[in-house]
């Protein structure tokens, strides 16, 4: 049975922690320890108040932790192909919440799924995947409480555009986004019901977070962070980290000067260095087996993962605090 007695030299904000800290290794329930933190106290609060009092604070503790031991400045949450509606529930990011200072959306992030050339025994219309996505990406920036956000675009966000072109007079066209991301984070949308005559307004991500988040959306298949390039091309090669291969050289014969690359894209997981230039992939945060794109096409099997890159003052990577994460 955990010991829940307030030590005699032990003041309230020490056995709030040590309280709090059990209740994050499951030893005792969050309503077991808003029973002793109150009692302690003298106060009448809930548990959902303890926990979040918490949570902050231990996010706080991380963020100390790891600028002080290792030298960090930037913390980025890197997570591509999430192919809504496909995409892994926000939870699988918990370990990161509080504790990331740039979410970079590596493309792929609306599956566009009707709007595709694949067979599909069901589909979901465009205009649900802008909704899921929009709520979604709320929903991961309120858990992960980052202070940026950047959002390139990946081959799928881009059917929107392809689709409207090929059915579209060119002179409406002129009036369409390139991508529904747009729409999501930087301009807002309204929703036609036409069955029940009525219209929705969405609000953009940059105007409902107001300002306490800064929304970046580069209308681009690439993002720049420091000396990391986040990429989403449209180009493939199989073979083992062959697309990133193909990247590398590509930012090279541009004269980009960088010294990691974050593949998407591939749905692969992986990492290897060339000269003084990381590499990785990033791998598929979705659940790949419900895509069912290549079913007995004998393709290799995709990989889901997403990565934690860690920067110093410099916008250099720090490998070593670096995580390639694999779902699967």
């Amino acid at each position: 049975m955990y010991n829940n007695r307030r030590y005699e030299h032990e003041s309230f904000d020490e056995y709030f922690v040590r309280i709090g800290d059990a209740a994050r290794r499951h030893e005792i329930t969050w309503i077991e320890a808003a029973d002793y933190l109150n009692a302690a106290s003298g106060e009448c609060l809930g548990e959902c108040a303890y926990r979040k009092k918490y949570k902050a604070f231990y996010a706080g503790m991380l963020f100390e932790r790891d600028h002080r031991v290792k030298n960090i400045n930037t913390r980025i949450l890197s997570i591509s192909d999430l192919h809504i509606p496909f995409h892994k529930p926000t939870s699988v990011f918990d370990k990161y919440a509080g504790r990331v200072d740039i979410l970079q959306l590596n493309g792929d992030i609306i599956d566009c799924q009707a709007l595709s050339r694949f067979p599909k025994v069901y589909r979901k219309s465009p205009m649900e995947e802008i909704l899921i996505a929009r709520e979604y990406i709320i929903e991961l920036i309120e858990r992960i409480e980052p202070r940026k956000v950047v959002v390139n675009y990946g081959n799928h966000d881009l059917r929107f555009q392809n689709y409207l072109a090929k059915n579209l007079d060119s002179d409406i066209l002129e009036l369409m986004p390139k991508t529904a991301l747009e729409l999501i984070l930087i301009d807002g949308f309204n929703h036609y019901n036409k069955e029940l005559h009525t219209k929705v307004h969405y609000d953009a991500l940059r105007d409902v977070f107001d300002g306490s988040v800064e929304i970046v959306y580069n209308d681009a298949w690439y993002s720049v962070i420091g000396d990391v390039i986040f990429c989403h091309p449209l180009a493939y090669s199989s073979g083992m980290m062959a697309t990133s291969e193909k990247a590398r050289r590509f930012f090279k014969d541009e004269g980009y000067e960088f010294g990691c690359l974050v593949m998407a894209h591939t749905h692969h997981t992986g990492s290897y260095d060339v000269g003084d230039i990381v590499m990785y992939e990033q791998g598929a945060a979705c659940e790949t087996s419900k895509q069912n794109y290549s079913d007995g096409k004998l393709f290799r099997s995709q990989k889901e993962g997403f990565i934690f890159l860690c920067l110093d003052m410099d916008g250099k990577l720090i490998q070593n605090a670096t995580e390639l994460v694999k779902l699967n």
